[in-house]
């Protein structure tokens, strides 16, 4: 029965994440379906023709979206409003990844999520583009000093 449970929920997983990666991609034909091992948990990808995607095909930033779809995919999967905490974000990804993130799903990842970054990671353009959505709720600024040894909290963000 427990076998048959995790099976069930392995299924369940491997569609959230693919449709949540597949949303979050702007290459739409790169990966059709992810697959998740049953025994190792290893994921793989698979192209509309049902051949295996090699992993040096996969960028960085497509890398990092990969694991983001995971987690929103477990959050999915569960049930529960999890809260999200991410810290940069946006490092490894191009502009149209970034676009993407910040429009579909910074938004909607969760009833709660923290942005850590700094100002050239998300700008402003970004932040207009969360302000217009609605999808900010609290900016605080964290200004280390080294004088003190102490970080300071300020409400806004770098502008």
């Amino acid at each position: 029965f427990k076998d048959k449970l995790t099976l069930k929920k392995l299924n369940k997983l491997e569609i959230e994440v693919t449709e949540c990666f597949r949303y979050l991609l702007h290459k739409s034909d790169l990966v059709h379906r992810v697959a998740i091992d049953t025994h190792n948990f290893a994921l793989s990808l698979y192209d509309n023709q049902g051949q295996l995607v090699p992993k040096h095909r996969i960028s960085a930033g497509e890398k990092q979206l990969l694991a983001i779809s995971f987690l929103w995919g477990l959050a999915r999967v569960s049930g529960r409003h999890l809260p999200v905490a991410i810290d940069t974000p946006l490092g490894r990804l191009d502009s149209s990844h970034r676009q993407n993130l910040v429009e579909r799903y910074f938004p909607t990842a969760s009833h709660q999520v923290i942005l850590l970054s700094t100002d050239t990671e998300v700008g402003k353009l970004e932040v207009e583009n969360l302000r217009n959505l609605e999808a900010i709720a609290y900016e605080y600024l964290l200004e280390y000093n080294s004088q003190k040894n102490q970080t300071n909290v300020k409400k806004g963000y770098f502008w």
